[in-house]
């Protein structure tokens, strides 16, 4: 064997080794690169400082839950401070919902997030039952201003609470809006990323409407996760 013929034998064997160790080191960062999965509950309600309060108000909207438990446990809910506001757990009619309490006398919007993650490999099956509960059956009200014509099926009706024992200081003009974004994220598992989610309220409640309040709940899909 020629001296020519063993270097371009030894420079054949480094590019399959460099190549080797590439698909390695690929592999191996590929198979590592996971991200947790996770849930990201968003709650607005503005337009309460136009409304007297009565001794103790609650308002009280619906919970995340998956697989037909509840995303966040009563500890990671409840008696949590968010200005004015003290959230706590109520059992209602309709299961476990979550309300925000208040004794002053001057009330103030909400604004508050729960976040929470999964290492566990997070699948999403049905975004429709793995969402806002209670999920009742689409219904449209007078109000209703969610209903922007894409409903894919998935859409449904959950429940907020706005207390009878509060009354607009102007009338007729002191809407209330509702604003509730869970944003589903599945994770990233060997360099693979899961489907993420929105499911989404946003209702201008009229003056006069009290107690279980109906509103629509939008599902959608999204393409970019993130907080």
């Amino acid at each position: 064997m020629s001296v020519k013929d063993i270097l371009i034998g030894i420079a054949v064997g480094i590019f399959v080794s460099v190549l080797i160790i590439i698909a390695v080191t690929t592999f191996g960062i590929a198979y590592i690169n996971n991200s947790p999965g996770y849930y990201m509950y968003t709650i607005d309600i503005k337009g309460l400082e136009n409304y007297e309060p009565g001794l103790i108000t609650d308002i009280i909207v619906p919970l995340p839950q998956r697989d037909g438990q509840l995303v966040f446990s009563d500890d990671e809910l409840q008696y949590k401070t968010f200005g004015n506001w003290k959230s706590t757990i109520v059992v209602t009619k309709f299961g476990k919902m979550l309300a925000f309490q208040s004794v002053d006398r001057n009330l103030t919007d909400i604004h508050a997030e729960f976040i929470k993650s999964s290492f566990e490999g997070m699948v999403i099956r049905n975004i429709t039952q793995e969402s806002l509960s209670p999920a009742l059956p689409l219904m449209h009200s007078d109000y209703s201003q969610s209903d922007d014509g894409s409903n894919s099926g998935r859409d449904y009706s959950t429940i907020v609470y706005i207390p009878d024992t509060i009354r607009p200081l102007h009338g007729s003009n002191d809407f209330i809006t509702i604003v509730l974004e869970l944003n589903a994220y599945e994770g990233m598992q060997h360099s693979i990323s899961g489907k993420a989610y929105r499911v989404s309220v946003s209702e201008r409640i009229p003056p006069g409407t009290y107690n279980s309040t109906l509103v629509v709940a939008q599902v959608s899909e999204i393409m970019t996760p993130g907080p």
